[in-house]
């Protein structure tokens, strides 16, 4: 009798485990089907606890052993974005690019792995290429734009993962100066290898510059970038381009970058339209704002760029504040802001850290006050902000150490809303 009760107790487990049941005591189990594993009920379980639909076809896209550790984690009760990223190697939305084929389109780059737990975004300011200006008349005496800046920045900015400069400026050889403008700038396709020499992946045209030789001097300057195989956000040939992010996948986490400007008080650079190319604007929030709302949707981590504020100033502009605001509540991870040539203040809203400007890059032959901000994002998604200090004087960069860099670090947290503590090493945190 024992024995007859044991065999029925046994084909009752056997039978609980070919449901995908889970039997006290026994840990995870598998989900099969007569015909082998269950897609549809893993996509069933785990939709459950993700909170979201997830396809069937998603699941068996990566297979049979990455779905069944997503199922282990969802056992356990915790389960979100970094879960698909610890169990896959790469965030739900990652690998629903990879599923449908998109990863290595024009707007998705895989970036692969760094071989580290974290990596780094990286963003510099305003740059400036011109031959006809100062900083590259003094390139051209010492050898080249990387001979006016330290060895140990660009050693910085090449070993970003993702970095972003600022294209301050209409690229071609064609095209008029904007009349009644005064300064306006232009540089020749060729020096765009500098943007690849400082380690750039990515530029923002969202400024008051990439219009300045007109109508055919920007539509060359759209041409050339696309030529050189550089990305670019914040302007286009119609409104849909201007307002399109770039993602790119880090780690397994997807990165979108978006950006907009409202820099100028005298207009001379038009907005894009659905009918005509420009900038994507901010000055009325309300486009960019749905901008981003989409562009939240398709990554994991969202950084908007935009160009603002009054030039040589550190007082913010009630825009400044307000703006910042709407897009982290629209859905940005980060506001980087530039254009005013000086560095800005900085603070966290809802967690998120919003730097109003990172001033000038290499620029101009002013003394000023530089930097580059780093976001650097660790395998649960978790965002850390650094700051590394510079400054610009003489037409060349260079990296502030010692008291002087102690100097400055402090200078900046008492910007306003002097709402942050920079540590020496450069980590930013908010004041409590």
């Amino acid at each position: 009798m024992k024995r007859k009760i044991a065999l029925l107790l046994l084909i009752a487990m056997l039978s609980l485990v070919l449901s995908g049941c889970r039997v006290e005591g026994m840990g995870t189990l598998a989900v099969y089907s007569p015909d082998g594993f269950d897609f549809e009920t893993a996509a069933d379980k785990i939709s459950a606890v993700y909170g979201k639909t997830v396809e069937v076809e998603l699941l068996e896209f990566i297979g049979k052993e990455k779905t069944q550790a997503l199922l282990d984690d969802a056992e356990h009760g915790i389960f979100n974005d970094a879960t698909w990223l610890h169990a896959t190697g790469y965030s739900y939305l990652a690998n629903l690019d990879f599923k449908n084929g998109v990863v290595g389109s024009e707007y998705i780059r895989d970036f692969g792995y760094n071989g580290k737990d974290t990596f780094d975004v990286s963003f510099a300011g305003d740059v400036l290429y011109d031959p006809d200006f100062s900083p590259m008349g003094h390139a051209n005496q010492k050898g080249g734009v990387l001979e006016c800046i330290d060895a140990e920045v660009v050693d910085y900015l090449r070993a970003s993962d993702v970095l972003l400069i600022n294209n301050e400026f209409s690229v071609g050889t064609r095209g008029e100066p904007l009349s009644g403008k005064t300064w306006t700038f232009q540089a020749s396709p060729e020096s765009l290898q500098i943007h690849k020499d400082l380690g750039a992946d990515i530029v923002s045209l969202a400024n008051n510059h990439v219009y300045d030789y007109g109508k055919i001097g920007f539509y060359d300057t759209l041409a050339h970038l696309e030529e050189a195989g550089i990305p670019y956000v914040g302007a286009g040939k119609d409104l849909d381009e201007a307002r399109q992010a770039q993602y790119f996948i880090v780690n397994g986490v997807k990165i979108g970058i978006i950006a907009a400007s409202r820099a100028e008080k005298v207009y001379f650079t038009p907005v894009a339209t659905e009918e005509s190319g420009g900038i994507m604007g901010t000055y009325e929030s309300t486009d960019f704002l749905e901008a981003i709302k989409e562009a939240d949707a398709q990554c994991d981590i969202l950084i908007v760029n935009v160009h603002w504020g009054t030039e040589n100033s550190v007082k913010l502009e009630t825009a400044q504040k307000t703006m910042a605001r709407e897009y982290i509540d629209a859905g940005a991870d980060a506001v980087i802001g530039g254009h005013t040539h000086c560095v800005q203040g900085m603070e966290f809203y809802n967690g998120k850290p919003i730097a109003y400007s990172i001033g000038n890059f290499w620029f101009s032959s002013y003394t000023l006050d530089s930097c580059v901000v780093t976001l650097r994002i660790d395998g649960n998604m978790n965002v850390e902000t650094r700051f590394l200090p510079l400054i610009q004087e003489g037409c060349e960069t260079h990296l502030l150490e010692g008291e002087e860099r102690r100097a400055y670090l402090d200078k900046v947290e008492g910007f306003e809303p002097q709402a942050v503590r920079i540590s020496d090493d450069g980590l930013v945190t908010p004041i409590e």
